[in-house]
């Protein structure tokens, strides 16, 4: 039978990766990365199979963890490094505080700022992750850019759900087949991304704006209400005009 999660395990959970990040920087060996990386992945998988956590927590735990690794991996600049590495005791101060049920609070008061927060953590993964496959494929081009393209198409495809599941409880078949859509385009657009000659940071840009236009009408579709395409033109075109103008600017950085 799984318990609650105690005080103590909340905070390891705050600590843990900011820790291991930090041995990493100052212990710049492959050893050490993976056995902490291996620390990392046990650690959460045991108070997920322990403790009692809502599935969001879980995943974030997970998600949020690969973001900050892959991103101290590719920063070169030691300061922005362990800026990273304090953000990540924020963010995951965040995760911990939200799984733990607030009684003094109503659920319509905190519900909404809460779900805007994690849609922006789902967001940031996968902005994080998708810069991480296209630096893979530009530092190793002989590397399966199928296995690259699959896998980041199936990861994108689950953020998007658990995005989707945050405003639809009860809606798994609906939500499942929307992801599976979800994956198979993010598979054929990262395909049309990598003959851009641009940096695996614009290209996660680019990708991940798509991405996230495309989750967010599909959340849209999803509600009694459907698209009003009326209220949704003006966005549209602005992004419209953005992402333009973004892709003429990175041409010339």
């Amino acid at each position: 039978m799984k318990k609650d999660k105690s005080v103590f395990v909340a905070i390891a959970s705050i600590f843990i990766l900011p820790l291991i990040l930090l041995v990493i920087n100052f212990w710049p060996n492959k050893y050490v990365f993976f056995v902490g990386m291996g620390l990392l992945i046990a650690y959460f998988s045991f108070i997920a199979f322990r403790y009692t956590l809502d599935k969001s927590e879980i995943a974030l735990n997970f998600m949020t963890s690969w973001s900050f690794v892959a991103l101290i991996l590719l920063v070169e600049n030691i300061w922005i490094r362990y800026i990273f590495i304090a953000f990540s005791v924020l963010v995951f101060f965040f995760i911990a505080y939200w799984s733990r049920p607030q009684t003094s609070h109503s659920i319509q008061v905190k519900e909404k700022p809460l779900r805007r927060m994690m849609m922006m953590l789902y967001v940031f993964n996968t902005y994080a992750f998708m810069i991480g496959a296209y630096a893979l494929h530009i530092y190793f081009p002989n590397f399966s850019f199928v296995l690259i393209s699959v896998f980041s198409a199936v990861y994108s495809a689950f953020a998007a759900y658990m995005i989707w599941s945050l405003y639809f409880k009860s809606e798994f078949k609906k939500l499942l087949i929307w992801s599976i859509i979800f994956a198979t385009v993010v598979f054929e657009l990262m395909w049309v991304m990598i003959y851009l000659p641009f940096g695996y940071l614009a290209l996660g840009l680019l990708t991940v704006w798509i991405w996230y236009l495309l989750q967010l009408f599909v959340r849209f579709h999803l509600t009694k209400e459907n698209i009003i395409w009326k209220q949704q033109i003006s966005f549209l075109l602005i992004n419209l005009i953005l992402y333009i103008s973004v892709l003429y600017i990175i041409r010339w950085v």
